[in-house]
């Protein structure tokens, strides 16, 4: 029996995927077992309540950064993946030059902003007032948490290893500077330090080994026919792009950084730290969406690049069969094992957050079984769409986090998360599966190709094929 095209396409990119989606995952549970020990370091060395600060301090800089960034490695994956022939380095380079303009721009107003929030409103957040300049000192860290180009190469150029491996040495610096802060006696000064250092030099790392490559590639070399052309007009409804993708990233927030501050505001610094080692624990069994998602984004833009609508379907379909089936057995496992690591990490006071941790882990799972549905929204052009659907769910997440902190406590946060993700699962789902089923879609495919300014030549495709084979190399 003679196997059909798109089914062929179909399995190949999905055995990609899951290979791709292996090296990511491989990074992450080393980087969520080192951050977890971190954390664990923290709290038995400084108690729930100075980790609190710490938490939040943090928080407010991830806060800014998401607030402030363009998600530009997204950009670089849809205008990037038809750009990578020699004949149009021209227009590799303006995306380039486009997006690390928004990375560095969006850093230095990201800083600035969390500066004079920290000061501001860190009395509101039980602070005392030898932490202020601290914060505001930490402020700076923004500058290294907005990296959404050089992220987005390496994974347009099939390089998840050096990201995993990026991911864990950030991670591996902050365990060895919270070890030193302790041993030390150095206080929360010292272990703002150590966070400090292990989110500077996971940027640094990054950005680094992400020029690395591309220059290896022979990327950066100047365009043949010496063409410099401006990103806008070379790639047709970048900004359109940027802004939607932006603007969902910073509804987002609802279920991450802001809902830690939501519970530092509304409880105090104890329950911001219970609600993080909640958090941690509860997302960290249910990561794979996290590296599922990043896989997924590249190989969506060759197919619609390519306008095969037929592979697309099919991979579509494989992916959110498998993640459903995921969700589900993790979450089983970690409703067994989650109460027993919650006092390993925490202390006696760990394991107040139990049922905040399994209300977290729903939520997230929810997510991890329709994780396809948004870069699928996003990749075929219905990022309006993606957006308010988006909006929408984050409208109803912080009234609803904030009336259920006061009503019962810590698992009000842990509800609203859950009420949410409901939420956004079932406005995705419609639109996507239509979409999908869409005999016409496949046309639209065409006609997004066309627009956007992507056409797939030899080169192109050649390109990618060097880092499929490049996969193995430690750059």
């Amino acid at each position: 029996m003679t196997e059909e095209p798109g089914q062929a396409v179909a399995d190949s990119l999905f055995r990609r995927i899951l290979r791709n989606a292996g090296l990511v995952l491989g990074g992450k549970l080393v980087t969520a077992l080192l951050n977890l020990a971190a954390f664990g370091i923290g709290m038995h060395s400084l108690g729930a309540e100075r980790m609190g600060v710490l938490v939040l301090v943090h928080g407010f800089a991830q806060t800014a950064s998401s607030l402030v960034k363009f998600q530009s490695w997204q950009a670089v994956l849809r205008y990037g993946a038809g750009s990578l022939g020699e004949e149009r380095r021209a227009e590799f380079h303006a995306l380039l030059r486009f997006t690390a303009g928004l990375d560095i721009g969006s850093g230095v107003l990201g800083a600035i902003l969390c500066a004079g929030a920290a000061l501001l409103l860190g009395p509101s957040f039980g602070w005392p007032p030898e932490v202020l300049p601290l914060a505001a000192l930490y402020a700076t860290s923004t500058l290294f948490l907005v990296t959404a180009t050089p992220t987005g190469l390496l994974r347009l150029l099939d390089r998840f290893d050096l990201l995993a491996r990026r991911d864990a040495a950030g991670a591996a610096i902050r365990l060895g500077g919270a070890a030193l802060a302790a041993g030390l006696g150095a206080g929360l000064p010292g272990f703002l330090g150590a966070w400090y250092a292990g989110t500077a030099l996971g940027g640094v790392v990054l950005v680094a080994t992400a020029w690395r490559e591309v220059a290896r590639r022979g990327l950066l070399r100047p365009d043949p026919a010496g063409r410099r052309v401006r990103a806008a007009r070379v790639h047709p409804g970048i900004w359109g792009f940027t802004w939607s993708t932006n603007l969902m990233t910073t509804l987002s927030l609802g279920s991450s950084h802001v809902a830690t501050l939501c519970v530092g505001w509304t409880i105090g610094p104890v329950g911001a730290a219970l609600f993080s080692l909640a958090r941690q624990i509860g997302e960290a069994a249910l990561k794979p969406s996290r590296f599922l998602t990043p896989a997924l984004y590249p190989e969506l833009a060759r197919l619609l690049a390519e306008g095969n609508h037929d592979a697309l379907r099919r991979l579509l379909r494989r992916g959110l069969r498998l993640s459903a089936a995921l969700a589900l057995g993790l979450l089983l496992l970690l409703a067994a094992i989650g109460g027993p690591l919650l006092r390993l990490v925490g202390g006696p006071e760990g394991g107040e957050a139990y049922r905040l941790m399994l209300l977290l882990a729903a939520a997230t799972s929810i997510g991890f079984a329709g994780f396809a549905l948004e870069p699928l929204l996003v990749s075929a052009g219905r990022h309006g769409l993606a957006l308010r659907l988006r909006a929408l769910s984050t409208a109803a997440y912080v009234p609803l986090a904030l009336i259920g902190l006061r009503l019962v406590g810590l698992e009000g946060a842990g509800i609203a998360a859950l009420l949410s993700a409901l939420l956004l699962l079932a406005g995705q789902a419609v639109p996507a599966l239509r979409w999908v089923a869409s005999p016409a879609s496949g046309a639209r495919d065409q006609n997004l190709r066309y627009s956007s300014g992507k056409h797939l030549t030899g080169d192109a495709r050649g390109g990618m094929g060097v880092g499929n084979r490049g996969t193995g190399d430690a750059g």
